[in-house]
C-alpha cells in the first residue's frame, strides 16, 4: 500500500515538473528554409534590374550567365550576399560584367526576397 502511494506522488510530481517545463519554454522559433539555387535564379528572373543586365552582358559576349553558388546555410542564414555572380564559359566574368546580390529572408512573409542586385 505505501509502495503504490510513491509511486502516485512521484507520478504527480513528474507530471508537474513536466507542465512546468513546456509552460516556460514558449512557442517554438519559426525554421527559416533554405534559399536554393533554383529560389535565388527565379528571384533574379523577376527582377527587371538583374535581367536587363544579363541581357546586356549576354549582347557582348553570349556564354555569359548568372552562376550562382550558395554558403552552407547551417544555420539557417536569414541574409544571404554574394559577389561576382556571373560566369562567362565556366569561368569568371571580366571586371565590366561583374554583379552582385544579396538575398533576405522576410519572417513576415515567410518568404526570400531579393535586397539588392548591383552590377
Amino acid at each position: 500500500m505505501e509502495q503504490s502511494k510513491i509511486t502516485k506522488t512521484k507520478f504527480i510530481l513528474g507530471a508537474l515538473g513536466l507542465g512546468f517545463v513546456f509552460s516556460c519554454s514558449g512557442p517554438p522559433k519559426p525554421t527559416t528554409p533554405a534559399l536554393t539555387p533554383e529560389l535565388a535564379a527565379q528571384l533574379l528572373n523577376y527582377d527587371e534590374r538583374a535581367q536587363n543586365f544579363i541581357a546586356h552582358v549576354r549582347k557582348q559576349n553570349p556564354a555569359c550567365e548568372f552562376s550562382l553558388t550558395l554558403p552552407d546555410q547551417v544555420p539557417p542564414l536569414t541574409q544571404i550576399d554574394l559577389g561576382h555572380i556571373v560566369q562567362c564559359s565556366g569561368r569568371p566574368a571580366p571586371l565590366e560584367f561583374d554583379a552582385s546580390a544579396t538575398f533576405l529572408y522576410d519572417p513576415a512573409t515567410g518568404k526570400w526576397a531579393l535586397k539588392r542586385f548591383s552590377s
